[in-house]
């Protein structure tokens, strides 16, 4: 997918919806809509009672899809279903506690057998990872890790070493949706993290409209991440009585157009 994009000449788009927001059939029919308007990868969020990174938006996101009954092998229906009509790459995004309930074998292998291409847990340091990265790899699955602004080059170069798929590059400090806008600082953050890896690039936090979107791809970010401004529109868009599929599918649909180098 990313070297398509390369191909291309744009970085790649990456939606982030929580699973069974508002409801199960919403997350049924959004993930379409993102694949047809532009979506190059989905991260599918895995609802958690204790949020990792998530700002309140977000939060709230996965508060109302667990009231709702989502579930982790809800979710794995959910994706399974998805992938009979659709090929966009899906990472599941959360908390690592819904795969140790279950034991890391047998979620590993939920994923792969549904479909996913990979797994980031937020709150799995590198230093614990070794073995849920071991088992992903014997599925050709990828652990996705996060980079923050603040970790060291050396400790980036360390992550980097061990990671697949691609860097997930927090591009400010704080959680999602905390601020709007993209850093003037970013560029030198991508660079800093460049340096140390050949892997793509996806950077998030804060981005939610086309200038954000330039401005990160002028940083030289492979990707970007859109998470909390989907997630309001979506909840907007039901309230209103709007289509989904007009309302979501022009966002994503100008977003695509603004990763375009």
């Amino acid at each position: 997918m990313f070297a398509q994009c390369r191909e291309e000449k744009r970085a790649a788009l990456i939606p982030y919806l929580t699973a069974g927001f508002l409801t199960e059939s919403h997350t049924r029919e959004l993930l379409p809509i993102l694949a047809e308007s532009g979506a190059d990868l989905i991260e599918l969020g895995v609802p958690f009672s204790d949020p990792i990174a998530d700002g309140p938006i977000i939060q709230r996101s996965s508060t109302i899809a667990l009231q709702a009954g989502m579930t982790f092998l809800k979710v794995i229906d959910i994706l399974r279903d998805f992938r009979q009509s659709y090929s966009t790459p899906v990472i599941l995004f959360g908390a690592l506690n819904p795969y140790l309930v279950r034991g890391l074998e047998r979620s590993a292998s939920l994923a792969k057998d549904a479909g996913a291409e990979g797994i980031l847990a937020a709150d799995l340091p590198m230093e614990e990872a070794s073995e849920f990265r071991e088992i992903l790899q014997r599925r050709n699955l990828h652990l996705i890790t996060l980079i923050a602004p603040t970790t060291p080059s050396a400790r980036v170069r360390e992550i980097a070493s061990k990671c697949s798929g691609f860097l997930y590059c927090i591009s400010m400090k704080g959680t999602t949706g905390q601020l709007s806008g993209v850093a003037t600082s970013v560029q030198d953050y991508v660079a800093k993290v460049r340096a140390e890896t050949d892997l793509p690039l996806a950077l998030g936090f804060g981005i939610s409209k086309p200038e954000h979107v330039r401005a990160a791809v002028k940083s030289g970010a492979d990707a970007v991440v859109v998470g909390s401004s989907l997630i309001t529109r979506v909840e907007e868009a039901v309230a209103k009585g709007m289509d989904l599929k007009a309302e979501i599918g022009a966002y994503i649909r100008g977003l695509a157009e603004a990763a375009r180098r």
